[in-house]
């Protein structure tokens, strides 16, 4: 007989077989330390499971904390970021009130209040203060393309506004309407605003001119052209050559004449040459 095993009898109904097996006896006499293996080994899963959902949790926290801060820096940078476009829409403002005064004090201007935030008796909302300096911005750039402002020729000034001594000799003295800019012929002489050619032709003294109509009320005109580059009505855009310099009509050499008459009447083209 093996004593190193023990048969282990399973015994059913009356009506079925009695079935039996085999166990080493050490099985049975080590059962104790199978035990604690099989709980160590359950302690262990245990341990493993109840370390990773504690890292869950903590996870969960950190990125809920982790969202709340972020929630609280984000409305802090949206409140500063409210405070600088309030402070940058008060700044263009101001800076559109300025313009409009400058523009106005100069007579440049034919529209009246157009700088400053608009009266409403409603708050106005930043995006309201966007939409108004916009359009503001629009009226500003055509009221300023159609003004008459810059030099139409690059050319060194030899003559000023106003009274100077007879070009043709002699100790009198006369009325000079416009500005004068020497150069070599046919250099070509630009534009400097938009508006309609009033006239491209001779012109008495001026010689071959062009008259420009602007829709601020104001003309420009050039004149002693060698030749002119338009035609009556044609539409004109700042920038575009009218004529090239020459020495027609009651002139001394190669010159331009420029003048910016205001309802028919010349006016010193000097604050409209450069925009300090």
């Amino acid at each position: 007989m093996d004593t190193k095993k023990v048969t282990v009898l399973i015994i059913g109904n009356d009506d079925e077989d009695v079935k039996s097996f085999e166990l080493n006896r050490s099985l049975i006499t080590n059962y104790k330390k199978y035990l604690i293996y099989a709980g160590s080994a359950l302690l262990a899963v245990f341990l493993i499971c109840f370390t990773i959902f504690a890292y869950s949790v903590k996870i969960s926290i950190d990125k809920s904390s982790l969202n709340s801060q972020l929630t609280s820096v984000n409305e802090k940078l949206n409140k500063y970021d409210s405070l600088q476009l309030s402070q940058k829409l008060n700044k263009i403002d101001n800076n559109l009130s300025m313009i409009d005064g400058y523009l106005k004090e100069r007579g440049l201007l034919k529209n009246e209040n157009i700088g400053g935030v608009p009266s409403s008796k409603k708050q106005l909302t930043q995006f309201d203060k966007i939409n108004f300096y916009e359009n503001q911005s629009e009226i500003f750039y055509h009221t300023l393309r159609d003004l008459p402002i810059g030099y139409p020729y690059n050319g060194t000034k030899s003559s000023d506004y106003g009274y100077r001594r007879n070009p043709f000799g002699g100790f009198s003295s006369e009325f000079h309407g416009g500005v004068d800019f020497k150069g070599p012929v046919g250099d070509p002489i630009y534009a400097t605003g938009d508006g309609v050619i009033n006239r491209c032709d001779w012109y008495n003294g001026y010689g071959n001119a062009v008259v420009i109509d602007h829709e601020s009320g104001y003309q420009s005109l050039f004149g002693h052209l060698s030749s002119v580059n338009v035609v009556q009505g044609q539409q004109i855009k700042a920038g575009d050559v009218i004529g090239f310099l020459g020495s027609t009509g009651r002139s001394t050499g190669p010159h331009l004449h420029y003048e910016i008459r205001k309802d028919g009447n010349d006016i010193s083209p000097e604050p409209f040459l450069r925009v300090y």
